[in-house]
């Protein structure tokens, strides 16, 4: 990578707005008289260790620094006077006049001083202009009314002039370069860092031509990933082919990228088309992309910053590389995107988006089956998967049907064994399981969410301190429930005369089998997580399967299999135990609704909405559109209806085993008639 070569000819307003923590300093308003201090602040030059190269940034009329004598801070102002200029007077008040002085740009009231440290931060989610991209720092002797201000950040440039591109996220493979660090403004060089992220996200904004992005001081080593996501939904990516060192106060230039980068010739395959989940099946490598919802709702997670990796498994002993399932991650427009290599195994990966500071909002799984799985009817009627949630397999004695473990009411799978007949955890790549005792902290939703890869265990109880059983439901598909889309948890009905079905104890491969209408049936005795530590327990001796307790009339939630048992599992489980799960097929009654919607679209609104169907179960549903015209719609998917002509039209819906719907036409909407709903 190239250094800067040519001059800025931009005002200085360079800097990336902070958001660190407060310490030691009280932020205060002077009206009253105090001693007035006439400070004289230098831009960074081309001179310093820490300049860019042939830069001579300047000030501009209203700029804002932060300035602070470690106890007390106040904002100064650029008067219109020195507009352009590298030097500034400016007068502040409330400050010592014995002690050093920090200083900042951009003002943020939240900046912090510690042991001649300043607390600073570059953001993990960017907007590739570089006025925003420049972090300066300085330090002002006592003694001294001349500050002058060191560069403290490093940056990326590049070139683009596709309008197509929407976003980016780089991927630093071993260290932070985004994040809260704190500067040493002495030199401009960081000192440490206090919360580093090894992501940043940069949106295009609809712009093309020069991007560039702030990073604190760092290695971007040799593979790191640049992912690029189109307006469109199509991925692409580059890697770096080298280390480069990030030294502050030097911009490093990748050039123009367009034919660096490769783009898909079409769109991420959307896992969510037709209904949002907790967990999604692929059979193949290639790019998709998932709405950034709860489960199955319509509920944002929050503000996400970027797209990350939780785990990869292939559900043995030996953990993957990394990357080996999930080639990319990242988040765009409301989207989760993965990219998974063509040559990918069978496995099991767990993404996250997460928020600015790292944290986990939300996580799903992806489940990798090159040959899927299949449907078996039980001998109660009821439809499920042939395996457990995460198994690769359903053959009779082999480790790989084992699959995940789920502590009751949690939406993300835990790794069970990857033996059956000893208690032999599988390996993962990614953050590692761990196990936490439920506690005031631990033992709520929120906590659960944000630590997906964390067993919450409570001894012969809820690893919720206050329980919630509303959290699973056979009835309703919840956002929380762990299986994929077109299936939930089962009801405990599901289960019925399994153990009159001829399910045989298999002594030589730890499990229960048997041939139901020429469908092999296969239960392995893959253990289940003990409640009062977490750890894997009982493996090639039973097998728990979870199911909704609000659908059993004895209060139980899970089924066994053992050499000797067969049945319900006496008592009632703990819901920090951690047993397996079989999803059981959303199937349609049959019983069809319609609605009428009688609406009046005018000149400047002939485009009409669709009303939005939440449907427990996902069948398509038929639009009579009024005009002689007609569409299917799909599940969680607004389709938008030109009249061309302003009017009277009548809308029908016709739908299967729809909860409710929401109308939200753009026109006016005259009379709903929902009779047959």
């Amino acid at each position: 990578m190239n250094q800067f070569k040519h001059s800025i000819t931009s005002a200085f307003v360079l800097i990336a707005t902070a958001s660190c923590q407060m310490a030691d300093v009280d932020m205060r308003t002077f009206d009253e008289a105090e001693e007035t201090r006439v400070l004289t602040l230098c831009c960074p030059v081309q001179e310093t260790k820490a300049g860019l190269t042939d830069l001579q940034p300047f000030w501009q009329d209203g700029d804002e620094i932060w300035i602070s004598d470690g106890t007390t801070s106040v904002k100064a102002v650029i008067p219109e006077d020195y507009d352009g200029l590298a030097t500034a007077t400016v007068e502040v008040s409330g400050l010592q006049s014995d002690v050093d002085l920090y200083a900042l740009y951009p003002y943020n009231e939240n900046a912090s001083v510690s042991s001649g440290k300043i607390a600073v931060e570059v953001p993990v989610v960017q907007d590739g202009e570089f006025e925003n991209a420049y972090l300066t720092t300085a330090v002002c002797k006592a003694g001294s009314d001349i500050v002058q201000f060191k560069n403290s950040s490093a940056m990326l440039k590049f070139n683009s002039a596709r309008e197509e591109f929407c976003t980016l996220q780089i991927h630093n493979i071993t260290l932070a370069f985004s994040g809260s660090y704190k500067v040493d403004p002495t030199t401009g060089s960081k000192a440490s860092a206090t919360n580093g992220v090894k992501k940043i996200r940069m949106d295009f904004g609809n712009k093309s031509g020069d991007k560039f992005i702030s990073t604190m001081e760092a290695n971007l080593p040799v593979g790191s990933i640049f992912t690029f996501i189109t307006s469109d939904g199509r991925m692409g990516s580059l890697q770096t082919s080298q280390k480069n060192a990030l030294t502050n106060g030097y911009l490093y230039d990748l050039g123009n990228i367009d034919d660096a980068v490769v783009l898909d010739s079409d769109p991420a395959t959307d896992l969510s088309e037709k209904e949002s989940a907790n967990c999604y099946v692929v059979n193949k490598g290639g790019a998709y992309r998932f709405r950034a919802v709860r489960g199955n709702s319509d509920k944002s997670v929050g503000d996400v910053a970027y797209g990350d990796v939780v785990w990869e498994t292939v559900n043995t002993a030996t953990a993957p590389k990394k990357y080996t399932l999930a080639a990319e991650v990242a988040y765009s427009l409301g989207y989760m995107y993965i990219r998974l290599p063509e040559n990918v195994p069978d496995g099991n990966v767990l993404v996250s988006a997460c928020d600015k500071e790292g944290e986990i909002l939300w996580s799903w799984h992806i489940w990798i089956l090159k040959d899927g799985f299949k449907d078996q009817t039980y001998p109660s009627g009821a439809i499920m998967i042939d395996r457990n949630l995460g198994a690769l397999n359903n053959k009779i004695g082999d480790p790989l049907s084992n699959g995940f473990l789920y502590e009751w009411g949690r939406k993300d799978p835990l790794l069970g064994s990857c033996s059956l007949t000893a208690a032999t955890e599988m390996k993962s790549v990614g953050t590692n399981l761990s196990k936490v005792a439920s506690s005031s902290k631990t033992g709520t939703v929120d906590y659960a969410i944000s630590h997906p890869y964390q067993v919450i265990y409570n001894k012969s109880a809820d690893w919720l301190q206050t329980a919630d059983l509303s959290l699973w439901s056979s009835a309703s598909k919840t956002e929380y429930d762990p299986c994929p889309p077109g299936y939930h948890i089962a009801s405990e009905s599901a289960f019925n005369d399994l153990a009159t079905s001829g399910l045989n104890w298999n002594a030589t491969n730890k499990g229960r089998s048997a041939t139901i209408n020429g469908d092999t049936f296969w239960f392995p005795a893959c253990g289940y997580r003990y409640s009062g530590d977490g750890t894997l327990t009982k493996v090639g001796e039973s097998y728990y399967c979870f199911y909704d307790q609000n659908s059993s009339s004895g209060n139980h939630l899970s089924w066994l299999f053992t050499s000797s048992e067969i049945g319900v599992a006496s008592g009632t489980s703990p819901h920090s135990s951690a047993f397996s799960i079989r999803c059981q097929k959303l199937v349609s009654s049959g019983v069809k609704q319609s609605a009428v919607i009688k609406i009046a679209p005018t000149d400047g609104f002939l485009y009409v909405a669709a009303p939005y169907i939440n449907s427990t179960v996902l069948n398509p549903i038929s639009i009579v559109w009024g005009d002689e015209d007609t569409g299917t719609y799909v599940n969680h998917q607004y389709i938008y209806h030109n009249y061309r002509t302003a009017g009277k039209y009548s809308l029908t819906i016709e739908c299967y085993d729809v909860d409710s719907f929401t109308i939200d036409p753009i026109g006016d909407t005259e009379e709903i008639d929902v009779s047959r709903f």
